[in-house]
């Protein structure tokens, strides 16, 4: 739309959005995403055009890094063919080992319990509530762990503060595990009709709810900051720290109001 008779050099963009050959897929997507481009320029370490990547190959590339980061969170290799069409030695493979890490580190809850034996035999009814804590503790955990993923993975996280985020999740798991919490008494008063179980109850929901939000968030920070993908921080490992975190805490606390040992 230039004059003819003008040169190059005038109308010529100076400033040209780029990436370099060795850059990850997934950081292209995000600059055309970013910058609504319909193609981005592929350069070598010298500056020099290699070729570009356009729209309809960005669409690709999403689909791609959903699926593997979907695969991840469930915790399930994704080694590129399509899960449906895999053998079922294939899904083994997939799907083994993170449950067989799962399984060892689940053994830190056995060994706990094991260590506060004398609690649980001395007011049995707090082991009527313990699946009721570890759980609620590790769906917070995986929801915060989701949506902090998702931030990192759509870059809306790019300038906010990371104490902030973890302030922000801390605060939320600990206003939902009020609510809970008050809930939880009830049924407690209702099944037990011992209101120091029912404190006990309550005040562990708390502690917990916030302990995982915390734990949720912190871990695919961390594992974003080492460089690796935070999806890797598989919803799964999320859900069972805060479940071994949780009894810890349940437990402990339930020592120290019941005055147990």
């Amino acid at each position: 739309m230039a004059s003819p008779d003008q040169r190059v050099e005038d109308v010529m963009e100076r400033d040209v959005i780029f990436a370099r050959a060795d850059v990850d897929q997934e950081e292209v997507a995000r600059l055309i995403q970013r910058y609504d481009l319909l193609a981005l320029p592929i350069v070598d370490q010298e500056g020099i055009l290699l070729g570009v990547v356009t729209v309809d190959d960005v669409i690709d590339i999403l689909e791609e890094e959903a699926t593997e980061d979907i695969y991840a969170i469930g915790g399930v290799r994704a080694e590129g063919e399509s899960y449906f069409d895999s053998g079922f030695l294939s899904i083994l493979k997939k799907r083994s080992p993170w449950l067989l890490v799962l399984v060892v580190t689940n053994i830190a809850t056995v060994f706990i319990m094991s260590r506060y034996e004398e609690v649980l035999d001395s007011v049995v009814e707090l082991a009527f509530f313990t699946p009721l804590l570890i759980d609620t503790g590790g769906n917070i955990g995986a929801q915060s762990s989701t949506v902090l993923i998702r931030g990192l993975s759509t870059d809306e996280l790019r300038n906010k503060k990371p104490v902030r985020v973890i302030l922000r999740e801390l605060f939320a798991g600990a206003a939902l595990g009020l609510v809970l919490a008050v809930l939880v008494l009830g049924i407690a008063m209702v099944f037990v009709g011992k209101v120091e179980i029912g404190l006990t109850v309550g005040l562990s929901l708390i502690a917990i709810a916030a302990l995982a939000a915390t734990v949720g968030t912190l871990l695919p920070y961390l594992f974003h900051k080492m460089g690796f993908d935070p999806a890797f921080m598989a919803s799964p490992f999320i859900t069972t720290v805060a479940d071994i975190l949780g009894i810890l805490i349940y437990l402990n606390i339930a020592k120290l109001l019941l005055n147990i040992g």
